[in-house]
């Protein structure tokens, strides 16, 4: 877990700092949209990790079914919030908002994956 914890904030720092570095998203990064987008996915990683590592000690069924049913929560929860925000604010963010949480995610995902890759099953 500290390992992740570690890897999730270098990862999730150089998310907003490249956002805030890229000329067409940079506006968008200066609001606190990004900076909730990147602090709740970062937050939701550690919490759906914590549940896979829990279900790996009970039983292999359970383990697998920890790790589908995170990203399968990660997935809908990216849903709900871009359309929560596009139908509550829109306005001109709409596009580097929809392209900065698909980063968040995908950089979130994959480090939950290469995480539970390690995971003992023993």
């Amino acid at each position: 877990m500290k390992s992740l914890l570690k890897t999730s904030l270098l990862v999730n720092v150089g998310l907003y700092a490249s956002g805030r570095l890229i000329p067409g998203f940079s506006e968008f990064a200066g609001t606190r949209a990004w900076l909730f987008l990147i602090v709740g996915y970062a937050l939701l990683t550690l919490l759906l990790f914590g549940w896979i590592v829990s279900a790996a000690k009970k039983s292999p069924i359970k383990f697998v079914t920890a790790v589908n049913g995170s990203t399968a929560v990660k997935m809908l929860t990216s849903l709900a919030i871009v359309t929560i925000y596009l139908v509550a604010v829109g306005g001109e963010y709409r596009i580097p908002f929809a392209l900065g949480l698909f980063a968040a995610f995908a950089a979130n995902t994959f480090l939950l994956v290469m995480a539970s890759q390690k995971i003992n099953h023993g």
